[in-house]
């Protein structure tokens, strides 16, 4: 019976209904285009929202500041670099970013991480810091041979914890636990 409604409808009834269901659907893909949006993102759980409760204990808390006060103040040059990078990740990956990523840039940045972890690893004195840059390298590294986003995703969450436990960074909710110098606040 619905095939036989459909056929009366005539040739005007289906154009019509052919131009909305066009239009929706171009309206959804210029949406999720023009603001870097994964449609994916909105039916699977991603990985990329947080797996730690809303808000950190006290406790957690207590630790972050101690780690600041030790490590963070003995190596203020790579905190800077910490800070900068981090930035840098916020901004090309977060909102949806991290499903466009411009290659050339993400290439550049690994690049200059680097030349300044070169310059910079010899004055670092925190062995666990030293572990957590050598991952960094690791992860550069990859990003330039092998441009994977999974590797992009690292580097920002290493940048976010590391930003966490050397600067005064306190714009966070959660701590991703990708660094082993933030792995005793849990």
């Amino acid at each position: 019976m619905a095939k036989g409604k459909f056929l009366k409808m005539g040739w005007f009834g289906r154009t019509f209904i052919a131009v909305v269901a066009v239009t929706l659907i171009g309206s959804v893909l210029f949406f999720f285009n023009i603001f870097n949006l994964d449609a994916m993102s909105f039916f699977s759980d991603s990985d990329d929202q947080a797996t730690a409760s809303d808000e950190l204990s006290e406790e957690t808390v207590e630790k972050v500041e101690e780690v600041r006060e030790t490590v963070g103040k003995k190596n203020q040059d790579i905190g800077q670099l910490v800070s900068e990078t981090h930035e840098f990740y916020n901004e090309t990956t977060g909102y949806g970013g991290i499903s466009s990523l411009d290659w050339n840039k993400q290439t550049e940045k690994a690049n200059t991480i680097l030349s300044v972890l070169d310059e910079k690893m010899t004055d670092v004195n925190d062995e666990v810091l030293t572990k957590d840059l050598e991952r960094i390298q690791k992860l550069a590294d990859a990003v330039i041979n092998q441009e994977k986003t999974e590797d992009v995703r690292a580097l920002h969450r290493m940048f976010h914890d590391l930003d966490i436990a050397l600067n005064d960074y306190n714009a966070y909710d959660v701590i991703w636990n990708a660094t082993k110098t933030l792995e005793t606040t849990n």
